[in-house]
């Protein structure tokens, strides 16, 4: 994706390929941008809120926007004035795949920190064990908790499901006691030696959908309805983000 953001913030040289209905030739511009970019796999072509724009999905994940004569391509954010205000088109469609995800999810495959007393709300966050804001978040759960915020870990090692990061927490999500063994891992350096099962699946599951739901680096934390609140936040930070 980085190669073809330096590549195409600018123009595609390629031939005009709207069809006479105003719509894009997905055909002729799947050709052209393979040819262009042949590392980038065009995985679906939507149409876009905003006229004279498609929604492509590259790699079954990255989303960016292409005119429809084929001739431009958006990497970055694009925004549309609307009556209510200014719109990320690109944020928009990612709430919509989080909140479809997250209502799917069985929350016992998380590893949850509970709000005490009454839940006033709950948040989804990808963490890896080895990242230091991640870390930093964490020494304030209690915080969180205390506020009324139930707090939902999914697995997001950094390196990928291969990786050392991810041996390790599928140790801690398959511990007989996940919370206190993330815990241990993020704030002592402990690593769980719990014997793996089905429980194991859930770090290369919550990986994938957090590439899924655009996450790029930990934390990255969400509302159930898709909201992205940020990467560390503050107790008080969360607070205000959630209106409580």
């Amino acid at each position: 994706m980085k190669a073809l953001t330096a590549a195409a913030l600018g123009l595609l040289a390629v031939t005009a390929i709207a069809r006479a209905d105003g719509g894009i030739d997905e055909k002729a511009f799947r050709a052209e941008f393979k040819q262009a970019f042949p590392r980038a796999n065009i995985t679906a072509i939507d149409p876009s809120p905003a006229d004279g724009l498609v929604e492509v999905e590259i790699n079954g994940s990255d989303i960016i926007y292409a005119s429809t004569d084929g001739k431009l391509i958006f990497t970055g954010d694009v925004i549309q004035m609307r009556d209510a205000g200014p719109v990320n088109l690109k944020e928009e469609r990612y709430e919509k795949v989080r909140r479809d995800g997250l209502a799917g999810l069985d929350k016992s495959s998380m590893i949850t920190y509970p709000a005490k007393g009454k839940e006033k709300a709950e948040i989804f966050a990808f963490t890896d064990i080895t990242c230091g804001y991640c870390r930093k978040l964490h020494r304030h759960i209690e915080d969180y908790t205390k506020a009324g915020i139930t707090v939902h870990y999914l697995a997001f090692p950094r390196g990928g499901p291969d990786s050392q990061s991810a041996e390790d927490m599928r140790h801690i999500w398959c511990d007989a006691k996940p919370a206190q063994a993330l815990t241990a891992a993020k704030l002592n350096d402990s690593i769980s030696d719990a014997d793996l099962g089905d429980c194991a699946e859930a770090v290369d599951r919550d990986y994938k959908m957090g590439l899924d739901f655009g996450v790029r680096g930990t934390p990255a934390i969400y509302t159930a309805e898709g909201q992205q609140l940020g990467g560390y936040v503050t107790p008080e930070q969360l607070r205000q983000r959630l209106d409580l």
